[in-house]
């Protein structure tokens, strides 16, 4: 049986984008989300904006450290992913407010050639992994970045993105991969819903 207690919108909005203040499922409540956001924006901006990004885009590690200003158009609302490793290359809308967020950072601290930079230029994986380790105390969760990739692909799905759009937005090749990472954190009900994958393609942008 379909679940019908996921309130699929009539419409969806024209670009996809992921806001904090809408974010949360079973995988990481919104409560949760909002808590961590503001108790590291009071201890540290540099972690809080670095966290919030995770958040907002899923970006795997890798094209974290790589990204630069440069990849960003001129109003910082949509960036250009190139350095993929696994992933494929993409397009990546934000949220306005925190592209403002971003831009007036980037003015501030100018921060040089990458968006997120480390004392010799590029951060390392290491300085990453333990921002998330700090953020995983705050709240008593482990946090990930294949975790928050997961929550923002079944958020996504519940609020009736079809596959392919949130395939392309996670940097999936195949639609196969989404699909499994959705199938991991869904009900053993959904399961055997044979409209699973197909009942979001009505939903109009």
């Amino acid at each position: 049986m379909l679940n019908t207690n996921l309130n699929l919108p009539t419409f969806l909005p024209p670009i996809l984008t992921v806001d904090v203040f809408t974010l949360g499922n079973r995988l990481l409540a919104q409560t949760e989300i909002l808590n961590l956001l503001n108790r590291l924006r009071n201890k540290n901006h540099f972690h809080y904006l670095i966290i919030k990004f995770l958040v907002c885009t899923g970006l795997s590690l890798p094209e974290l450290i790589h990204l630069k200003i440069a990849d960003f158009n001129k109003e910082m609302d949509r960036f250009y992913i190139t350095n993929v490793g696994r992933l494929r290359k993409r397009h990546i809308f934000l949220d306005p407010k925190f592209a403002v967020e971003l831009y007036r950072y980037s003015c501030e601290f100018s921060p040089g050639d990458y968006l997120f930079p480390g004392r010799d230029g590029e951060l390392r994986t290491r300085t990453i992994q333990k921002i998330l380790k700090t953020a995983s105390r705050m709240i008593s969760r482990e946090i990930h970045i294949p975790f928050l990739r997961d929550v923002i692909a079944l958020d996504l799905f519940q609020k009736g993105f079809p596959l392919r759009e949130i395939q392309e937005f996670l940097g999936h090749r195949t639609k196969r991969s989404t699909r499994h990472r959705i199938m991991l954190h869904i009900t053993e009900m959904d399961h055997r819903d044979p409209r699973l994958f197909t009942r979001n393609r009505n939903q109009a942008a």
